[in-house]
């Protein structure tokens, strides 16, 4: 079984104990993208969906995160500026995990770096698995292998909200070859497509 990396209830009690909460309302934005990495977030209560707008607006969400999950880690540590926009989806609340409190936590069990260290190994891996496909994989592949990544870390783990035309822009395709690509997937009954979502049939089809 993969290792977990979700704070479980115990971190979660501890880190509530040490750090301060924040409350976000519905669609607040929690970060965007460019801004500075200072501190990273762990998710309380609710739900924050994790993605990108593009200039006409329209977002397109990588994952949606709920209680326990960690996000903002790749900013904090590397000094980058933010890769991605996150927002509450519903009434959230969050606690921004700072280098004194990170200090605090790690000095009081060291299970908090692991974890840390699991939680970035993933989102390593799934970006190179997403470089890989692009050298690799036909249209079809590219697509399966995206949108298992994106359903990976929702709450159902088999969903993803986005369009066709946000999930062409992620793989550089065309409009016209993500529709085809897609319309193969749901002929193979690897996904079901539904308005402004796809949920995958086959968690493995990836």
């Amino acid at each position: 079984m993969a290792e977990r990396s979700r704070l479980s209830p115990r971190e979660l009690e501890q880190l509530a104990r040490w750090g301060h909460e924040r409350r976000f309302a519905d669609g607040q934005f929690i970060q965007h993208q460019g801004d500075a990495g200072d501190a990273f977030w762990a998710v309380v209560e609710g739900h924050v969906s994790i993605g990108r707008f593009a200039e006409d607006g329209a977002f397109t969400a990588f994952a949606v995160l709920g209680a326990g999950d960690l996000f903002g880690e790749l900013a904090f540590f590397t000094g980058v500026p933010r890769q991605v926009d996150a927002l509450a989806s519903g009434p959230a609340r969050l606690i921004a995990i700072d280098r004194p409190l990170l200090r605090r936590l790690m000095s009081a069990d060291l299970g908090w770096a692991e974890l840390l260290l699991r939680s970035l190994s993933r989102q390593l891996a799934g970006a190179l698995d997403i470089i890989d496909a692009e050298r690799r994989l036909s249209s079809v592949d590219r697509l399966a292998q995206l949108l298992a990544i994106m359903a990976r870390d929702s709450d159902s783990g088999d969903m993803v909200q986005a369009t066709q035309q946000q999930l062409a822009d992620l793989l550089g395709l065309s409009r016209v070859t993500l529709g085809t690509a897609l319309r193969e997937l749901v002929a193979q009954g690897r996904v079901e497509q539904g308005y402004g979502r796809i949920r995958l049939l086959n968690k493995g089809a990836g």
